[in-house]
């Protein structure tokens, strides 16, 4: 009783414990996964949000380097002009003197302070720098006139103006400017409005084609410096007469022609007497930017989580592999033991004929009992050494020892030796159609294989057994052919039956006796010869195997 106790402990309660364990493992497993790929998008979006706030910084900074990059422009074109207007006559002017009684004139005199030569020679400027709204202009002039004390450096005297009165308001004392003003004596006196224009606008205003907003050059600059940065999106520059929001960054241009100090420029005014523009860059998809700058993080993170669900994907399959390996050895174990029991009971019972029913007494019966006897023990030798073959060709410790075999004995001699063990429930027809004469093969394994395949085909068919057994060429391969009319194999298990101690299921059914090793020794003896094994089957028609070697 305990050992039938084991034994139902072993076959039943220990693979209720195995489902149960490998339930667990994968609820586990299930939820360490989930774990992994819930922090992988956490990660994720935190990295996104971060990479966004990297890209509005960057995006920010670099619209304020394109907007310096204009403003740094438009004064280099300022110094050109500038540098060519001192450079021209006309930039020094001369107080008339008949004029420096009036009002005026005093009034002017007192509250300006203009430099000039007095000993007669050229007058120098070594070095000046001229304020040009919040931005120091450095200039050298030599000028070839004499400067008195009643002629006057064009700039200095805009710039002592500009204080006087302030920017704004010099157009407001034109009659004091052309009271006060005098061109040289070799400029006709109808160029003193002129002149009187050269003083109000100074060095200061620039030609028409400088006046002009240049957008474009912004836009190719804030493309180049987000290239720099690795940038690349598409966008559009919107421009804003607005003004600035508060709180928001004051990158802001001048853009109007109301003033006569106004000029074009993206640049960051701050003087009041400008209508401040605000210029914004408004990318048509930002996320993709944002999440391009993070492709390399997103492809290694995918990576991460596609190679942990493979390693999990790989450890379940290995514990179904392993499950269904324990399942085939469970059934091995079974077929092996109904296998083993027969001959033993059968020798058992011939034994105990011997023993108990006087049969050393009646020769004939005593031999018929020796004979049975005989003939099980040949199965339990038939058996163990199936067993044997297959562990020693899943160590490839099988020796083939090919020799020239006649077909037509060796398949008579298998032929006979099935219908010895099958009797009258075989019925098996032989037809060398090519008439293959010679075979190099082991005569031994191979006749194993052959031998093999009938015995399936008989056990697996209906009483009598019809078998076709037929031998031609194809190719350079000899083909032995095995057809019966049996039961057939379900197309489901065709692809597993070669596989070692696989059989298709019945159930705890074993009206056929088996132990799943025969056809994955039919299999590795017709590779071990260069060969291969098919088979065609169809459920409750039959099944045909072709065991192939080279001629």
């Amino acid at each position: 009783m305990p050992a039938d106790i084991d034994v139902f402990t072993f076959i039943f309660i220990n693979p209720l414990i195995m489902k149960r364990k490998l339930k667990i493992v994968l609820i586990l497993i299930t939820l360490s996964l989930s774990g992994i790929i819930i922090f992988q998008l956490y990660w994720s979006v935190n990295a996104y949000q971060v990479n966004k706030k990297n890209f509005d910084t960057n995006v920010d900074m670099a619209m304020q380097q394109a907007l310096d990059s204009c403003k740094k422009d438009y004064f280099d074109s300022i110094r050109v002009v500038m540098v060519k207007r001192l450079s021209t006559p006309g930039t020094i002017i001369k107080i008339d003197t008949l004029h420096e009684a009036d009002t005026i004139h005093k009034q002017l005199s007192i509250r300006i302070s203009l430099p000039h030569s007095w000993l007669g020679e050229p007058f120098h400027i070594t070095s000046n720098a001229l304020d040009f709204y919040g931005t120091k202009i450095n200039h050298r002039a030599t000028l070839p006139e004499l400067i008195t004390e009643t002629s006057f450096y064009v700039p200095f005297l805009m710039n002592q103006l500009t204080l006087l009165w302030g920017m704004s308001d010099i157009s407001a004392h034109d009659d004091q400017i052309k009271a006060y003003v005098k061109a040289h004596s070799n400029i006709p006196q109808d160029s003193i409005f002129a002149h009187h224009q050269i003083v109000k606008s100074g060095m200061y205003e620039l030609p028409p084609n400088y006046r002009q907003a240049d957008s474009l050059k912004l836009h190719r600059y804030f493309t180049t410096t987000l290239d720099k940065m690795n940038i690349r999106a598409g966008f559009n520059l919107l421009f804003s007469e607005k003004g600035t929001p508060a709180g928001s960054p004051s990158m802001r241009y001048a853009e109007t022609n109301d003033y006569p100090y106004d000029y074009h420029g993206f640049v960051f005014l701050d003087h009041s007497i400008f209508n401040h523009l605000h210029t914004r860059a408004v990318f048509s998809n930002p996320q993709y930017a944002i999440i391009k700058g993070m492709m390399i993080t997103l492809v290694l993170s995918a990576l991460l989580v596609l190679f942990t669900i493979y390693c999990f994907y790989y450890i379940i399959k290995t514990i179904n592999q392993q499950k269904a390996l324990g399942e085939l050895k469970d059934d091995f174990i079974n077929n092996m033991t109904h296998e083993l029991k027969t001959p033993i009971a059968t020798i058992t019972v011939a034994i105990e004929g011997l023993q108990k029913f006087n049969a050393l007494n009646d020769p004939e019966k005593t031999q018929r009992y020796l004979q049975t006897s005989r003939n099980e023990l040949a199965k339990l030798n038939e058996l163990v050494g199936k067993v044997l073959d297959v562990a020693a060709f899943e160590r490839d410790k099988i020796t083939l020892l090919k020799e020239k075999i006649q077909v037509d004995t060796l398949m008579n001699e298998l032929i006979t030796a099935e219908r010895a063990k099958a009797g009258e429930t075989a019925i098996i027809t032989y037809n060398n159609r090519d008439q293959v004469d010679y075979i190099a093969a082991d005569k031994l394994h191979f006749g194993n294989a052959i031998l093999n395949v009938l015995d399936n085909a008989v056990k697996y068919s209906n009483e009598p057994a019809d078998i076709k057994i037929d031998v031609y060429r194809d190719g350079n391969m000899i083909v032995f052919s095995v057809s019966d009319k049996g039961m057939g194999i379900p197309a489901a298990h065709l692809g597993r039956i070669f596989e070692k101690f696989h059989r298709v299921p019945t159930g705890n059914v074993h009206n056929v006796k088996g132990t799943g090793l025969g056809l994955s020794y039919v299999k590795y003896i017709a590779e071990a010869h260069g060969g291969h094994v098919a088979v065609k089957s169809e459920v409750n028609t039959g099944s045909q195997f072709m065991i192939s070697i080279p001629m």
